[in-house]
């Protein structure tokens, strides 16, 4: 199910020479289908990722989930069924789970365990800022450990007595024989939208041609609502607008129509693969990489010496 090196290299080549068609073509043809489906005729994805709550117990601005403007978590029965669902599908080499907050979810060991099960090939990831990890009982590090889950832990905590606690929280997890990774989170961010005088986000309006050629989250597939969307920025946005959380000026973001769960290989396969390249709602991100410096330290120390379960 893996993706060889010698296999990225031929089709990354083929593509740079020959172009849409000459991909077409090699996807139809043996070649083709041996880099893009595996045994079962699942379409193979280098990374997907699904989100487990919109809110977060931090508020960071210009996260591209747009979590300072969201709440709640997204129901177990939903998320296990889309698992059941797009796993005869497709069949990612890592899954990503996130938020928000993922440890806000009270569900958070069955959508591990239903995650594994689906996928027990792919290597699954969560990502967490981890302030809530003291929360947390023993079982759910177990099913971590279990599912063989790598935790990616962002660390929001610049100040002497935030180190102190956090390296509590790595070392619990660690002692539980759970997989950790850290990634500095507390200097500067991306900017994935603008933020205008009332605090409300508002989209870049940028060249989508220009928004494409800079964007890193284009080839990070998401599964959400039981669709599958080639963008992950774009699901978010998405998502947000149907909510009501942003204004009108992101309407452009309904212009494009993700895949439903009818979908074949063969149709995964073009829309992820073959399709790609610049979409009407890419003008909603920046054209150049952006950056802001981290505001939320004060938030951070609370929930360090709290411990609280705030969204």
């Amino acid at each position: 199910m893996q993706f060889t090196k010698l296999g990225r290299t031929i089709r990354r080549g083929l593509n740079l020479a020959f172009g849409l068609p000459f991909k077409r073509f090699l996807y139809y043809s043996r070649l083709g289908k041996s880099l893009f489906l595996d045994k079962q005729g699942r379409a193979k994805i280098r990374k997907m990722e699904v989100y487990a709550a919109n809110g977060c117990n931090l508020k960071c601005l210009f996260c591209s989930h747009f979590n300072p403007f969201r709440r709640g978590v997204v129901p177990a029965d939903d998320l296990i069924a889309s698992f059941e669902t797009w796993s005869k599908k497709v069949v990612p080499q890592k899954l990503g789970i996130l938020g928000g907050e993922p440890l806000l979810h009270p569900e958070l060991e069955r959508i591990i365990a239903a995650a594994h099960r689906c996928w027990p090939e792919s290597r699954i990831v969560l990502t967490s800022n981890g302030l809530l990890f003291p929360n947390k009982p023993d079982s759910l590090l177990q099913a971590l450990k279990d599912a063989g889950v790598q935790v990616l832990l962002s660390r929001h905590v610049p100040t002497e007595e935030g180190e102190r606690k956090f390296q509590e929280i790595v070392s619990r997890l660690q002692n539980a024989g759970v997989w950790v990774t850290i990634v500095p989170s507390s200097g500067r961010w991306k900017r994935y939208y603008n933020i205008d005088d009332n605090g409300q986000p508002q989209p870049f309006e940028s060249s989508p041609e220009k928004s494409w050629t800079m964007c890193g989250p284009n080839t990070c597939f998401n599964l959400t609502n039981n669709k599958l969307y080639r963008c992950s920025i774009l699901a978010n946005a998405a998502l947000a607008y149907e909510e009501g959380v942003l204004g009108e000026n992101w309407a452009v973001t309904q212009t494009y129509q993700p895949l439903t769960a009818d979908a074949s290989a063969n149709e995964i396969v073009e829309h992820l693969f073959l399709m790609r390249g610049p979409l009407k709602a890419c003008s909603i991100c920046p054209e150049t990489t952006v950056v802001v410096e981290a505001q939320q330290i004060e938030r951070v120390q609370r929930i360090l010496r709290t411990s609280e379960d705030s969204q």
